[in-house]
């Protein structure tokens, strides 16, 4: 979200980059996704962030980039199904990791 909101302040994607140590890419591509992305995409994103994240991640960013071309109900649609995949997934290494 600092991103763009530093974008929009009139940075450069090189400024943002040099001061997050990011590449420009990075930057201009975040920038992408808080522009375009569903607001419960954006809600999800922001709930996997830190380490005190609850959520399993789902959003990864070369996900939300490809995610972001699609219509906002269809990216709803989209992340639901994301993360009943992430869900299933860490369930079943949760039975491997405890044995039978």
């Amino acid at each position: 979200m600092w991103c763009k909101l530093l974008r929009d302040r009139g940075w450069t994607g090189a400024r943002i980059a040099g001061a997050l140590a990011h590449s420009e890419g990075y930057v201009n591509n975040l920038i992408r996704i808080v522009e375009r992305a569903s607001l419960r995409v954006l809600a999800r994103w922001r709930s996997e962030q830190g380490p005190a994240a609850e959520d399993p991640p789902a959003c990864a960013t070369d996900w939300l980039l490809e995610v972001c071309l699609l219509p906002r109900d269809v990216q709803d649609a989209a992340l639901e199904r994301r993360i009943a995949r992430v869900a299933e997934r860490t369930k079943r290494a949760s039975a491997v990791a405890t044995g039978p």
